[in-house]
C-alpha cells in the first residue's frame, strides 16, 4: 500500500485524458465536505473498450502493472466488474466498473453530480450515493461513515 495519495493529480491525470469515470469511497466523502483519511482514490468507471483505453493510457507511465502488461490489464478491466487496486506513481487507486448497492458506471451517474477541483472538474457521489454505497457494503468502517454522511445529508436537507 502506497502510503501517500496526491487524488488531485490522480484525478487530473485522468479528466485530461477523458476518462468517464465517478469518484466514490473516502475521496468522494471528502469532496462532500468530510475529513477522512485515506491512502486510496476508488473510482467506478465506464467499461467501455474507449474508454478503457483512456484509462490505461493514462495511467500506463505511472503504473508499472499498467504499463507491464496493457492489453491483459484492459482485458481484465472490462471483464472484471468487482475491480482492481493498482500502485501508482500519485498513490493507490481502485478502479471499479460496479459500485455495491449503485450498479454500473451508468447506474452510479444518477447518485453523482459536478465537483469543482481548482481548475478541472470531477462527478463524484452524492451524499444520497454514499449513503446507499456505505449501506450495501456495510462493513464496521462503513457504519461509522453513516453516522457522519446521514448527520450531513440532514442537515442539507433542513436548509
Amino acid at each position: 500500500m502506497n502510503e501517500t495519495l496526491n487524488y488531485e493529480s490522480l484525478l487530473r491525470l485522468l479528466t485530461e485524458n477523458k476518462v468517464k469515470m465517478i469518484v466514490i469511497g473516502a475521496v468522494a466523502m471528502n469532496l462532500r465536505a468530510t475529513d477522512n483519511v485515506t491512502y486510496d482514490l476508488d473510482i467506478c468507471f465506464e467499461r467501455s473498450t474507449e474508454n478503457i483505453e483512456r484509462l490505461c493510457r493514462a495511467l500506463a507511465p505511472h503504473c508499472p502493472a499498467i504499463r507491464s502488461a496493457f492489453i491483459d490489464m484492459m482485458d481484465f478491466l472490462k471483464t472484471n466488474p468487482v475491480g482492481e487496486k493498482f500502485s501508482t506513481d500519485f498513490g493507490d487507486i481502485d478502479l471499479l466498473g460496479e459500485v455495491p448497492g449503485l450498479g454500473d458506471y451508468q447506474a452510479t451517474l444518477q447518485f453523482a453530480s459536478i465537483v469543482q477541483l481548482e481548475d478541472f472538474s470531477v462527478q463524484a457521489l452524492t451524499l444520497d450515493g454514499l449513503i446507499k454505497a456505505k449501506e450495501a457494503a456495510n462493513r464496521p468502517k462503513d457504519q461509522l461513515h453513516l453516522i457522519t454522511l446521514r448527520a450531513l445529508k440532514k442537515m442539507e436537507d433542513e436548509e
